[in-house]
């Protein structure tokens, strides 16, 4: 059974998901242009459901670096 393009844009996006912010928002409007409307509902439920959920532990991840100490002068 071969892949759909919904799969195939999927794959793309999850290879890129912590790439580029600029190069994922383009991709992802590449996807909307070439889906169909049901293909679309999906896609937006598995980016709702995947790559939210990893910029979020992408940001605690962030925030439980030490952060530089400044000088003051």
């Amino acid at each position: 059974m071969g892949s759909t393009l919904l799969d195939y844009h999927k794959q793309i996006l999850e290879k890129i998901s912590f790439a580029d912010r600029v190069v994922f928002r383009k991709e992802l409007r590449k996807a909307f242009k070439r889906l169909l409307p049901a293909e679309r509902d999906e896609l937006k439920r598995w980016f709702r459901e995947t790559c939210v959920c990893r910029t979020e532990e992408a940001n605690e991840a962030l925030q439980m670096q030490p952060q530089p100490v400044r000088r003051i002068n």
